[in-house]
């Protein structure tokens, strides 16, 4: 995944990092599936790889019988996967999120992009109302060209569909455009550098590997077709330039107080700091673009400064469950949304806790504090403590990490310059430790 430049420390060999998606056993995901992947990053080395970058061990499930250790970086309430390299250095994969457009219970699978550590997740593509939330996107990968090309899959379950792209730096429903106009059947793109694009494709049920003529809307040249088997996920084997250094950190072992490694400098110890918790900013919780009604995906209502007075802040309590019979599809069915309500009900595959409230200042702006790797959404709240709209995708922030939010909901993050605004809620942004826990209304 990447190499260091500095010194090595002791005798350990410069390697990288495996990036995999992992279910643990007994998890469930907000439809009831028996599954919830997330992503995470092996250590090929027992740990070692973390310690030559940063000054200690990766800390999580350890495996001493292939001297290897794994830990999760993604904590999503459904599932995270399909995790590619991008030429930048970042993880590209595919998020399933229900917290917005619910499509019929089926939620909205979109692209995300993630720096290694986890820290820093930005929806791309896929979950909001004019981006096709009903259509899965996997498979993605980044081109040489300037696009994402992603498989848009029939259902949730074959991996195979039709062939799209949507521009990497400005990821909009303008910017997207579906490939393949032949009826054949479609999956695992793969870009080259020379700006090839390498599919594996099927007219009927054989699936051979092709070169793709996006002018044509077709497959042009065969690369190579098993007539006994389905040959899929090419990986051509070329040169790569090395990916830039991004700078994260990661909390250590010693969680009494904390040692804090800020990559790749040396370790600070953080004390004084409630453990494992992090700090969130929103310049304006008052800026969306979302239209006015009564779905999830919907704001209640025109808010501008001064009308928001706080947020509330739900955690997501993951369902690990053995027992199915606790989670009865249809025990809800009389309820409004059907078997698989919206609401916090016993067929709600998604329970919800609250982490606490914040108020929010009167430019919009608000700071909180809340526990690092647990799944959580934000609302924002009128004068009666209404929520006027809910975070559209659970978040969630690295143990002593920072998120920083531009506004309450504005699609992809490049779609809009941001002026540079000096926020009330930056005054308290390195001394915020006043999340309250009763409600302020």
């Amino acid at each position: 995944y990447f190499e260091g430049d500095w010194a090595p420390r002791g005798t350990v060999p410069k390697m990288g990092f495996l990036m995999c998606s992992y279910s643990p056993e007994g998890s469930m995901d907000e439809f009831g599936r028996p599954f919830a992947f997330d992503l995470y990053r092996l250590d090929p080395q027992g740990g070692k790889s973390m310690d030559r970058i940063c000054g200690h061990l990766l800390v999580g499930i350890d495996m001493p019988n292939v001297d290897t250790v794994i830990d999760q970086i993604t904590y999503n309430v459904s599932s995270n996967f399909d995790p590619a390299l991008t030429r930048d250095g970042n993880i590209l994969y595919s998020s399933t999120q229900a917290n917005g457009t619910h499509n019929y219970s089926k939620g909205s699978t979109c692209l995300l992009v993630n720096n290694w550590t986890g820290a820093y997740p930005r929806h791309i593509y896929g979950n909001e109302v004019s981006e096709q939330p009903d259509a899965p996107k996997i498979q993605a990968k980044e081109s040489s060209d300037g696009y994402v090309y992603y498989i848009e899959a029939l259902d949730s379950n074959s991996g195979i569909g039709n062939l799209s792209r949507v521009s990497w730096t400005t990821p909009h429903a303008k910017t997207q455009s579906r490939l393949n106009n032949d009826g054949r059947r479609y999956r695992s793109p793969h870009p080259l550098p020379d700006g090839r694009l390498m599919v594996s494709s099927a007219e009927r049920g054989d699936f051979g590997i092709y070169f793709f003529c996006a002018d044509k809307g077709t497959v042009s040249e065969l690369v190579y077709d098993d007539p006994e088997w389905n040959d899929h996920q090419p990986q051509p084997v070329y040169p790569r330039y090395r990916p830039r250094w991004i700078n994260a950190f990661t909390a250590g072992k010693e969680f009494g107080v904390t040692t804090v490694t800020y990559q790749p400098f040396d370790q600070v110890k953080v004390e004084g700091y409630p453990h494992s918790w992090s700090t969130t900013i929103c310049f304006d919780t008052t800026l969306t673009n979302l239209p006015i009604g009564p779905y999830a995906q919907q704001r209640a209502k025109e808010v501008g400064h001064g009308d928001i007075k706080a947020i509330r802040v739900l955690n997501a309590v993951t369902a690990n469950e053995p027992d199915s019979s606790r989670y009865l599809q249809g025990a809800g069915a009389h309820l409004l949304g059907g078997a698989k309500s919206s609401s916090n009900s016993g067929s709600s595959f998604s329970q919800r806790r609250m982490f606490g409230y914040q108020y929010v200042e009167d430019d919009g702006s608000v700071v909180s504090s809340h526990p690092g790797d647990e799944p959580y959404c934000t609302q924002i709240l009128d004068d009666r403590g209404m929520a006027v709209q809910t975070q559209l995708a659970w978040a969630y922030v690295r143990p002593y990490g920072g998120r920083i939010c531009t506004g309450c909901h504005w699609g992809s993050y490049d779609k809009k310059g941001y002026l540079n605004l000096h926020t009330k809620a930056l005054y308290n942004w390195w001394f915020s430790d006043l999340s309250h826990y009763d409600s302020p209304f």
